[in-house]
């Protein structure tokens, strides 16, 4: 039986021949390909015949959801497989290396042996024209999802969904939480299906990632849904996960948390103040620093 579905929410056609060719292109072949169609303006059918031979399940749905619910998409892409225990989330212009699946099964008896719930691989950087742009970015072995979060936030790694392979039975018991843009939802995601524990890090094969001007139009087009996004990532961080940290990060995540509301313009939903906070975690010093930033963004045109 076949332990892996790939979950493509399609909607752009720019790239998802290179993607479906990609899956061809597999030295493994055990996985089953499942497609929802987000209502797009370019029909995929024709494209997605020429692949047929390759365990495809795929449904046209009657409305566009993605644009206001990107997690409703990929919810209801997921709905359409069966019983895989394992789920990539392929995006439709992303391409796995021809042995991400034979490395999949090559760890997957270590992974199952330590209980671990999420496997990563390392990421390669792609244009628009399928260039490399730069070296490939590895993690470690073994980590836990606080430090990926933590390096996330740290400009010192990169999240987004194609990457990851994750258990069914996890997303089946936790599901997703809601994020406007899905902006936050593969780093808390992580956290949630390994309560805070290991991630591992699957180096030997990259996962193409598309680095285009398609994408940087939609997340520049949604900006606002963004930012919304990225404070409910720090809400949930402190009232979930705020044992996790120690008050240095706790501070650092505090400072982005504040920025973020100050220049979108949003309310605070901690259940402590801001001030508070900051010396609670730093002292005086910290205390201060939020002073003088309240003054200077005061007096800022």
């Amino acid at each position: 039986m076949n332990k892996l579905a790939f979950v493509i929410p399609y909607y752009k056609i720019d790239f998802f021949e290179e993607t479906l060719q990609s899956l061809e292109n597999q030295t493994n072949k055990k996985f089953n390909i499942y497609i929802g169609n987000d209502k797009s303006p370019n029909d995929p059918a024709d494209i997605i015949s020429r692949y047929a031979h390759l365990n495809i399940t795929y449904k046209a749905f009657d409305s566009n959801l993605g644009t206001k619910d990107l997690e409703g998409q990929w919810i209801r892409c997921i709905d359409l497989s069966k019983n895989e225990e394992w789920i990539c989330i392929l995006g439709d212009d992303d391409c796995p290396k021809e042995n991400f699946v034979e490395e999949f099964y090559n760890v997957l008896p270590t992974v199952d042996e330590k209980g671990i719930n999420v496997i990563k691989a390392a990421i390669t950087s792609i244009d628009s024209q399928s260039n490399l742009r730069g070296a490939d970015l590895l993690h470690p072995e073994y980590d836990t999802s606080i430090n990926t979060f933590w390096r996330d936030r740290n400009n010192q790694t990169h999240t987004s969904i194609s990457e990851n392979i994750f258990r069914r039975s996890c997303y089946e018991k936790i599901g997703f939480r809601g994020f406007p843009l899905a902006w936050g939802t593969p780093l808390l995601a992580w956290m949630d299906y390994t309560e805070g524990g290991l991630i591992y890090g699957m180096n030997n094969t990259q996962m193409c990632v598309r680095s285009s001007e398609i994408n940087l139009t939609r997340v520049n087009s949604f900006r606002d849904q963004k930012d919304v996004g990225e404070a409910m990532v720090y809400e949930i961080v402190f009232s979930d996960y705020y044992d996790k940290f120690n008050d240095a990060q706790r501070l650092f995540l505090l400072k982005k948390y504040h920025a973020v509301l100050h220049y979108y313009k949003l309310k605070n939903k901690l259940p402590s103040s801001i001030f508070y906070l900051y010396g609670k975690y730093g002292g005086v010093k910290a205390k201060l620093f939020y002073i003088l930033r309240e003054i200077k963004w005061k007096f800022e045109k």
